[in-house]
């Protein structure tokens, strides 16, 4: 017989422990091996998720690059669009600007034509039925009247000897009466007062409601006649600067934009050239102001041995139209050169303090005087820069820096587009311009104010550009 004794000792002491073991060890492998698997499973899902989603980004990628495909195709026809429309443009514009040229051919064809025919009809002898024969005074004599005397049968009559008439006196024309003046009725009613002329004593006739608005004012730099600049180095901008700021103190006018006005040029000095009146319209639009001073400082006329005569001549330009509508020119005789101050800048405190700054203050002051003389029949305007059609609001460049007040009336022109100019000459008198309704002030800003039309703006024509007045007008019915 088989001992098992041994073997079961051998199997407690060697099997039995490490069938143990391998099940002690087997439980958490076990458990980690479950959980692995059901990682696995879920892993397994969600690579399929991501499959799916990644499927379905792949579609609504697909789609947009579509719909970015067709919308870059719409850009490209409305680019091709808007590249035919900018050279139909262009062509019009070219055709637009040959007209123009055209008709400014044409309208100086036609001054110059009018202007020979003006020559010629002063040069052309008048008709003979046109010369009017001198009147005669009648002849005075003594005559006396005596019976007249049957003559008798034998003597023949006597010829009659014809009085010689003595030479024929010279008879004035009666008098021409003027032409009567004829007054039209207004439609409109008065937005204030005529404009205001000015009095001997440099003040003006207005009433108080027309002087207190300030109208806008600037000035270009300006030109320099002698060379070298002695006077002071910064007079050609020091000079307007000044200028700007005396006329502000006078309270009737807003200087605009002093440091960026007087950086332009001197405009051209002669009266109603294109060139003048163009520069004039733009420097007043960009500074936004009503009046634009520029002018001339000539150190050098009357220049004699022992002197110097300093001139300053100063233009004022309408901003609207471009046109000079007055001229100051003021002198003073220096000593020499030696008078000059040139040691500090014009205008300031230290430059007027000196013999020569106090006499040219003088000379400023005189005209200063003479602008706001020549300036003050011109009344207040202002631009209009915007129109709300649906809502009747006028927006104009008139705020409370120009006194303008709720409940003030003005007169809204439009333009004709038409330019007047002399006929001998070729000058430009300036633009024809229409009253069309009056505006009331609603609202009032710093800058701008807004305002009411008496009537429908649709019907006025009005468009950013033109401007209202204060000015007093005649229309016809």
């Amino acid at each position: 017989m088989i001992d098992l004794k041994p073997a079961a000792a051998i199997a407690k002491r060697f099997i039995l422990p490490t069938l143990l073991a391998l099940i002690i060890l087997g439980i958490p492998l076990g458990y980690q091996y479950y959980k692995l698997h059901k990682e696995r499973g879920s892993l397994t899902a969600l690579q399929a998720d991501l499959e799916k989603k990644k499927t379905e980004l792949a579609a609504k990628s697909a789609s947009r690059e579509a719909e970015q495909a067709e919308k870059v195709k719409a850009l490209g026809v409305k680019e091709a669009e808007l590249i035919s429309m900018a050279s139909q443009l262009k062509k019009s514009m070219i055709f637009l600007n040959k007209r123009e040229n055209e008709y400014q051919d044409a309208l100086v064809k036609f001054q110059q034509e009018q202007a020979l025919a003006h020559q010629k009809a002063k040069q052309r002898p008048l008709k003979r039925a046109e010369i009017q024969p001198p009147k005669r005074a009648p002849l005075k004599r003594d005559v006396k009247v005596s019976p007249k005397k049957r003559p008798s049968l034998g003597t023949a009559p006597k010829k009659l000897v014809e009085a010689k008439e003595m030479l024929p006196a010279m008879v004035s024309p009666p008098p021409i009466a003027p032409p009567p003046v004829v007054k039209l009725e207004e439609s409109l009613p008065q937005a204030r007062p005529p404009g205001a002329c000015a009095s001997a004593d440099g003040r003006t006739d207005a009433t108080r409601e027309m002087a207190r608005l300030k109208r806008k004012i600037s000035a270009t730099s300006f030109k320099i006649n002698y060379r070298p600049v002695a006077l002071t180095p910064n007079i050609r901008s020091g000079f307007p600067e000044d200028l700007l700021r005396r006329l502000g103190e006078s309270d009737e006018f807003l200087p605009r934009n002093v440091s960026l006005g007087t950086g332009y040029p001197p405009l051209n000095a002669q009266s109603g050239s294109l060139s003048s009146t163009d520069a004039a319209r733009d420097v007043a639009f960009k500074t936004g102001s009503q009046f634009v001073l520029s002018g001339v400082i000539d150190a050098g006329i009357g220049r004699t041995d022992y002197g110097r005569w300093v001139e300053v001549e100063v233009d004022a330009y309408d901003g609207l139209t471009g046109v000079l509508v007055a001229k100051r020119r003021q002198g003073m005789e220096i000593a020499g050169e030696n008078e000059i101050e040139i040691r500090s800048l014009f205008g300031s405190t230290q430059y007027f303090s000196t013999p020569f700054g106090k006499r040219f203050d003088e000379l400023m002051k005189s005209l200063v005087k003479g602008i706001r003389t020549d300036l003050a029949c011109m009344p207040f305007t202002a631009q209009i820069t915007g129109i709300d059609l649906d809502n009747n609001k006028i927006h104009i460049d008139g705020g409370t820096s120009s006194r303008v007040a709720p409940g003030d009336k003005f007169i809204a022109y439009r333009s004709a587009r038409r330019i007047q100019s002399e006929s001998a000459s070729g000058g430009v008198l300036g633009a024809q311009t229409i009253p069309v309704a009056s505006l009331t002030i609603r609202q009032v800003f710093p800058l701008f104010s807004i305002g009411e039309l008496s009537v429908d703006p649709r019907k006025t024509e009005l468009h950013v550009g033109d401007f209202v007045s204060a000015q007093k007008t005649h229309i016809g019915k």
